[in-house]
């Protein structure tokens, strides 16, 4: 029990609350805006690309062989290279809001997650990507 206690207090010391490296010389920007509208959107994919790519590389790797070879290492590669690219993408599903502050004007913004928008408010945070969250209906009262 104090074995698990010790490693406990260890692991919880390495997890610190300090500023995100990432954002180390960068502009970061915060500001709240107005939700207008949510709507889900399709993002684009490159599963075909990798399709055809590890078509490509599975023919060329059994040149020497014969052609049925060629055939079933072009049919291998195009399921390997789908596959991975499939899986390192993701979803295409994400949501585009549409925003309005005082600061920016209308915009819009794409992102993967879903957030909660009951207040009709969120602040954004922009400095080499962006991204929203939910906040209090009253930071946004002065922008409709």
């Amino acid at each position: 029990m104090k074995k698990s206690l010790l490693a406990l207090m260890l692991l919880s010391g390495c997890a610190t609350q300090g500023i995100d490296r990432a954002d180390q010389n960068q502009v970061i920007k915060e500001f709240y805006a107005a939700v207008e509208s949510v709507q889900e959107v399709e993002l684009s994919s490159n599963v075909k690309t990798g399709i055809l790519s590890g078509t490509v590389v599975g023919v060329t790797e059994e040149l020497d062989g014969n052609h049925e070879d060629m055939i079933a290492g072009g049919m291998a590669g195009a399921l390997v290279g789908g596959l991975f690219t499939a899986i390192f993408e993701g979803s295409n599903k994400a949501y585009e809001f549409t925003l309005n502050s005082k600061q920016e004007g209308a915009f819009t913004l794409v992102q993967k997650e879903l957030i909660d928008i009951k207040s009709g408010c969120v602040k954004v945070r922009v400095s080499s990507t962006a991204a929203i969250s939910p906040v209090e209906k009253e930071r946004c009262a002065d922008l409709k």
